[in-house]
């Protein structure tokens, strides 16, 4: 969002969220993507930027997310990227400028911003927050055209369009005693097919059942710890990293203990998407935890 300058630069691949989505199923991937710990791109007085997917951290072309923690009031410069963005605010709030006469829309914690690719914005934090940024395809400084202090960028202008961000409430898709999955972006609150992002929290130790979901997954690991169960044993995902699931992958969530994540999936998450595998036990499971919202049956097992 802010004082990237730090980032390496790197090519990226112009793709159409249909292109990706269809590059995606064609996976026959049978685990998870190693396991990638995040990178600090930026570690400034008041600002810490931490890379899970992208260009610096997994060399990722396609779709790049951090999450950034702004501990003092920060301006962001203007700029006008190439890349489409969704921006999840977790706490404090974001005041996203944009137009020509600079106007202002304040994101609140529990709220999302979408900056579509062409429009001149700037994050501005008046206090400390916290949130997730998602660029599609991946950030690069080649393609954010940001605006140097009293330096109009005539590249950014050039290719500027006249497009506004779209503020999304957020809606807690699952409720259950021991998970919430808050949806930022997706099929329930921004009305999204293409793509989904989440901020899930995990109470206590629990587990999913075995599914084989059509839509790949880029996973952030925030707190605590999760395992992904799959045919060639157990991947560990610990706080502070990030593992890719590809399209058809058949896997297993377990949470030994309580976690913060950020899934992100294209196309977006849906339960017939999930091909969860049902069960006995994950009957039985789900009848000891309802589940409340728009994603009904959405979790088939807990311990």
């Amino acid at each position: 969002l802010t004082h990237r300058q730090s980032l390496c630069t790197h090519s990226v691949l112009r793709l159409t969220i249909h292109d990706l989505c269809s590059l995606l199923s064609s996976s026959t991937s049978t685990m998870p993507s190693p396991v990638v710990a995040g990178v600090n791109v930026v570690d400034i007085p008041g600002l810490s930027i931490k890379e899970f997917h992208g260009g610096v951290s997994t060399k990722e072309t396609r779709l790049s997310a951090v999450q950034e923690i702004v501990t003092e009031p920060s301006v962001g410069p203007w700029r006008c990227p190439e890349f489409d963005e969704y921006i999840l605010v977790a706490e404090g709030e974001a005041h996203v400028e944009h137009g020509a006469v600079g106007k202002i829309d304040i994101v609140k914690a529990g709220s999302g911003v979408y900056l579509p690719k062409g429009c001149r914005v700037r994050v501005n934090f008046l206090g400390p927050a916290e949130v997730v940024a998602i660029c599609l395809p991946a950030f690069s400084p080649d393609t954010e055209h940001r605006e140097e202090e009293g330096e109009a960028n005539t590249a950014a202008l050039a290719h500027k369009v006249d497009s506004t961000p779209e503020l999304i409430k957020s809606v807690d898709v699952v409720k259950a005693p021991t998970l919430t999955i808050t949806e930022y972006f997706g099929n329930v609150t921004s009305k999204d097919n293409s793509i989904s992002a989440c901020i899930a929290k995990v109470d206590e130790p629990c587990t999913e059942a075995w599914q084989r979901p059509d839509f790949a997954e880029w996973v952030l690991v925030l707190t605590g710890t999760l395992h992904l169960e799959h045919a060639e044993g157990t991947t560990i995902v610990p706080a502070g990293s990030g593992v890719f699931l590809a399209a058809n992958e058949r896997v297993n969530w377990i949470w030994p203990e309580p976690c913060t994540y950020v899934p992100i999936c294209i196309p977006a998450f849906s339960p017939d998407g999930c091909r969860r595998e049902a069960g006995e036990k994950q009957k039985r499971a789900a009848q000891k935890m309802p589940i409340q919202r728009p994603w009904t049956n959405c979790i088939s097992s807990i311990v």
